[in-house]
């Protein structure tokens, strides 16, 4: 490439430790691994010994854009907080997807990302104004909250600034600690505590720059069809009680179609919320505390732990199996120092975010994230890990593959969240349960149109036949390729890929759209095959990496073994709402109920046989092959491969 378009050409590398800066190229790495997902993946490969310490300072904090951020392409401005993770078990390579400006006033600043190492000798946040970057002195914003944080901030150097900063729980190395941005933004899979763990409290940007893009007038039209596409785009809100709509506040670059926004509550508290399951993370128990009643208090709890900087999805995993211990009688009021009769109430979600946050007694067991406390607190309060969450520690049931078999091979080879490849196989099907619910009142998306989405995204109408597992192993494959393709430019996953538009007689997406999207962004002559080879190449890097780490080929690609022999009775959530009876479509479009069902494992070993064979994998040890890797251009990786003993004979 001549010219870089939609990479600035930089990024920033520096030391805490020593104040040392460099700044590394993009054009030797751009066209290959793109940007957000690949680029993390590339210089973690690089710099990430398998035996580092999450929260040590050689540990590296790698912060990500992608090529559409900055540029006038709809709803890329997402980025990715990355390193080793501290929350999944035992620590290894893992990711923060986030959204609102931060990412694009990066961009602004000329800088496609940041890889920080080292830990401050004290308190500090990293200011970077266009190629201007310094270390500041945080000493009178530690210890403060997040939206005060940001405050502080922009009073000091202008309203302009985005900011990605931590709380308290971040700065005590809570390992759930998350990095907040504006508007709502957050990244978890435990980054804030390894902010803190740098003495970092805070990286705040501004720009002045712009990014350049190839083709101008290509992108316009493409953004023109997705206009068309998405419009009368159905806002689903949360279902908060106490709570009020107070403006659409949509990440930048976005035209507001998730439901994103301002809300106030009774109390007065005002906060941005995005209607994921996140936000629901206290519904549950707050309504069985109040007798089947809810109460307003789930959007206090939410705002609780976004001021202090907690993941409310890993708050969420916690609580399930807390509860499950404490209605097993394994720990009383005294050992835990926490109001038990009143799990659901206001009063103990407070102390329990208290306890966790400064790491007092039994909270410096549960700071430790789900996994890690049933180890620490003993008792047997392992076995209740069970359906709750999967040995690395992300949430096991969420789309669960007794319910939606295609999901399984996400489950079986990610060592880290599934939720994008999760979400391209049942968002259409939300709104084809909303079809099937409501007679069509609802959603048009009936079982025929879910047989030409199938056919026309996963290659087969089959794929959406959920009485069979023939195929499901390459519409695995499939989404994978296209979700890390999302994410390496990075896109949002809610608006991409757009299956099921509004806008559209037929109802039927366009799954070009995203690599129409970065060829007119970039200039790069890519069609719909290359641009999923993109993700394919960053899939299989992630798998090399997993490789070195510990996690080797088919004897670990394993389901929970609750899926092959409890059969799933309750479906929490969207599905559980609209389709309690686990209906879905069958062969030649006849309803099925998946009410009971297991995952049946000879079924799906066999799935998983023609997994590996369309990846290019061995069969027998799910080990990747030296010939798949040439393929893919990452030869370099080969030898380390070879030494590890992670190729196939």
């Amino acid at each position: 490439m001549e010219k870089l378009y939609g990479w600035t050409g930089k990024i920033l590398k520096m030391d805490l430790t020593t104040g040392e800066k460099e700044l590394l190229p993009t054009r030797e790495i751009a066209e290959k691994f793109i940007g957000g997902r690949g680029f993390t993946a590339k210089f973690y490969w690089d710099q990430v010994k398998p035996g580092t310490d999450a929260l040590s300072p050689e540990s590296p904090l790698i912060i990500m854009t992608g090529p559409l951020a900055g540029t006038p392409a709809i709803a890329g401005s997402r980025w990715f907080i990355s390193g080793k993770s501290p929350l999944l078990y035992p620590d290894q390579y893992g990711l923060g997807s986030v959204g609102g400006s931060f990412g694009v006033k990066l961009k602004s600043a000329g800088f496609d990302g940041i890889i920080i190492t080292g830990r401050a000798s004290k308190p500090s946040y990293i200011y970077i104004n266009d190629d201007r970057v310094e270390v500041k002195d945080a000493n009178d914003l530690w210890g403060i909250e997040t939206y005060e944080t940001i405050r502080k901030i922009r009073t000091g150097l202008g309203e302009k600034v985005q900011v990605a900063c931590i709380g308290p729980a971040g700065e005590n190395k809570v390992r759930l600690a998350i990095a907040m941005s504006d508007n709502g933004a957050c990244g978890g899979s435990g980054f804030g505590a390894v902010m803190g763990s740098k003495n970092l409290k805070a990286i705040a940007v501004n720009g002045s720059g712009r990014v350049d893009i190839a083709k101008s007038e290509e992108l316009r039209k493409v953004n023109q069809e997705i206009h068309s596409l998405i419009k009368g785009k159905i806002l689903m809100d949360p279902s908060l009680e106490g709570i009020e709509l107070m403006k659409r506040s949509p990440c930048h670059g976005c035209p507001g179609g998730c439901p994103r926004g301002l809300y106030k509550h009774t109390s007065g508290v005002e906060e941005v919320l995005k209607n994921c399951q996140s936000v629901y993370f206290y519904n549950n128990l707050d309504k069985k505390y109040h007798g089947g009643t809810s109460s307003e208090n789930p959007f206090l709890a939410t705002s609780l732990c976004n001021r202090y900087g907690i993941c409310t999805q890993e708050m969420g995993n916690i609580l399930r199996w807390f509860v499950k211990c404490i209605d097993n009688n394994l720990f009383t009021e005294d050992e835990t120092g926490l109001p038990l009769s009143k799990i659901g109430s206001l009063e103990f979600i407070e102390a329990l975010i208290q306890k966790m946050t400064t790491r007092k007694g039994f909270g410096d067991i549960l700071a430790q994230g789900t996994v890690r406390a049933a180890h620490a607190a003993g008792k047997g309060s392992e076995k209740f890990l069970k359906g709750t969450v999967n040995s690395s520690g992300f949430n096991s049931h969420a789309y669960n593959p007794r319910y939606f078999i295609t999901n399984a091979p996400f489950y079986a080879t990610e060592s880290t969240s599934t939720m994008n490849q999760l979400h391209e196989v049942c968002f259409p099907l939300m709104k084809w349960a909303m079809w099937y619910a409501t007679d069509g009142a609802m959603s048009p998306i009936s079982t025929e149109v879910m047989q030409k989405i199938a056919k026309k995204f996963w290659k087969n109408e089959k794929a959406v036949d959920f009485s069979n597992y023939d195929g499901k192993g390459e519409v695995a494959f499939i989404v994978q390729n296209r979700e890390y393709a999302k994410e390496n430019l990075v896109a949002c996953d809610f608006l991409y890929p757009i299956t099921t538009p509004d806008g559209k007689e037929d109802h039927v997406g366009d799954p070009t759209l995203e690599g129409r999207i970065f060829a007119a962004v970039t200039g790069l002559d890519i069609d719909e095959v290359g641009y999923y080879v993109t993700g394919e190449r960053i899939f299989n890097l992630q798998r090399a990496i997993q490789g070195r780490e510990g996690r080797i080929g088919r004897k670990d690609d394993k389901l929970d073994e609750f899926n092959f022999t409890e059969g799933i009775e309750v479906e929490e959530g969207f599905f559980g709402m609209f389709n309690p009876e686990f209906m879905l479509p069958g062969p030649g479009g006849e309803l099925i109920s998946r009410k009971g069902a297991v995952v049946e494992r000879d079924k799906f070993e066999k799935m998983m046989d023609e997994y590996y064979a369309v990846r290019g994998w061995d069969v027998k040890t799910g080990l990747q092959k030296k010939e798949k890797l040439e393929s893919l251009s990452l030869s370099e990786i080969i030898p380390e491969m070879e030494r590890l003993k992670l190729l196939a004979k």
